[in-house]
This record gives C-alpha cells, sequence and structure tokens, in this order.
C-alpha cells in the first residue's frame, strides 16, 4: 500500500471578498491590540485578558517562535473592506504524517463577531485544509461553558466527539473541560455546502 504524502501546511495567504487570512506578522500590531480591547473574546481563552491589548508585538514575537517548528500557522484576519486586521487564528496540532490538523486560537474583535468575518475564516481554513492540503481530519476544540461557539461548530456540520476533562488550568485558575468537535474528509463536500449557503445568506 502507497503511504500517502504528508499535510504540509505553511504560511499562506487565503482571501474571500469579505476576508483576508494573511501570514501572522508584526505588521498587525497596531490593529490588532485596537481589535483585543474587548473582554469578552477572553471569557473562554487560555491567555489572560489584556496580553494581546498590551503586549501586541510580544505576543506576535511568541506567536511565530511557536510556529517556527511548523506545528503551527497563525494568520491575522483582515476585514477586506477597511484594509485593518480585526482578529487571529491558526492551523496548530499540525500532524503531518496523519494528514491532521485542528483549527482554533480563533478570536474576533466586537466589531467582527455576528458578521459574515467567522463564516469566510472557517471556509477558506477548511477549504484549504481538505481541497489544498489534503487533510482527512479537521479537528476544533472550546471550553465547556462556551455554548455560542458549539452551537456555531454544529450548524456548519461538525461532529461532537467528547469532553477532555480538567484539560487546561485557564488564567483565572478554572480547570477548563474542553469539547472536541471534528470534521473529516467524507464530510467536507457537504460542509462546504453548508457553509456556501451561510455566506451568500449573509452576504
Amino acid at each position: 500500500m502507497n503511504t500517502p504524502a504528508p499535510l504540509n501546511a505553511a504560511p499562506v495567504t487565503l482571501e474571500s471578498n469579505s476576508v483576508r487570512l494573511e501570514p501572522l506578522d508584526v505588521c498587525h500590531a497596531e490593529s490588532l491590540a485596537l481589535a483585543a480591547d474587548d473582554a469578552e473574546i477572553w471569557a473562554f481563552m487560555p491567555i489572560a485578558p489584556g496580553v494581546v491589548r498590551d503586549e501586541c508585538r510580544r505576543w506576535i514575537e511568541s506567536s511565530l517562535a511557536d510556529a517556527a517548528d511548523g506545528s503551527q500557522v497563525p494568520f491575522a484576519i483582515v476585514d477586506v473592506a477597511s484594509g485593518r486586521a480585526v482578529g487571529s487564528t491558526r492551523f496548530l496540532n499540525i500532524r503531518r504524517s496523519h494528514r491532521s490538523l485542528e483549527i482554533g486560537y480563533t478570536w474576533l474583535g466586537a466589531a467582527a463577531r455576528r458578521t459574515p468575518i467567522n463564516t469566510h475564516c472557517k471556509w477558506l481554513l477548511l477549504s484549504h485544509a481538505f481541497d489544498t492540503l489534503g487533510a482527512i481530519r479537521v479537528e476544533f476544540k472550546t471550553d465547556d461553558r462556551n455554548v455560542r461557539s458549539q452551537r456555531a461548530l454544529e450548524r456548519i456540520g461538525a461532529i461532537r466527539e467528547g469532553l477532555h476533562r480538567q484539560h487546561m488550568i485557564m488564567p483565572d485558575g478554572h480547570l477548563r473541560d474542553s469539547v472536541y468537535y471534528s470534521i473529516i474528509d467524507k464530510q467536507w463536500p457537504d460542509v462546504c455546502i453548508q457553509l456556501k449557503a451561510m455566506m451568500a445568506v449573509s452576504s
């Protein structure tokens, strides 16, 4: 049996008519610091409120250092209409030989939430993962308390797989349980149709 080629995730720019995902860079620091000034973003994120807002350049440099071994690919989320970075997301937990990765560490500033931006981001990232990189599995994880994020994943067709108990110690000391979801390659055509329908409605 032939061994499939490994998944080769690398920095890339992905763009729709609403969103451009650019490789994260210190040039995004000013815009991201402004977008990060919103406590709601960090309620379920494993990073203390104020870190990105107050030390954005250092946070970007740390993110790029974490990505240096190829296990992550961080992006700035740029609103095409304004040209400003309004949040960040990334590929992480990249398992090249198993053609699997996670989409996560996603956050958006207040002005970009409840807009088509997040749906466009998911479509761009999933399309790239499955159609270009040849992934067979894309996973997501979310705080068990973050019901809104879970419903959003379920709306696009992601399947809930289970609960990792006491998976993280949050900055406030809370022992976070993480809910895992996934989309596999066999599901992707249907998920793609659903995402395109959602984007059409919101455009």
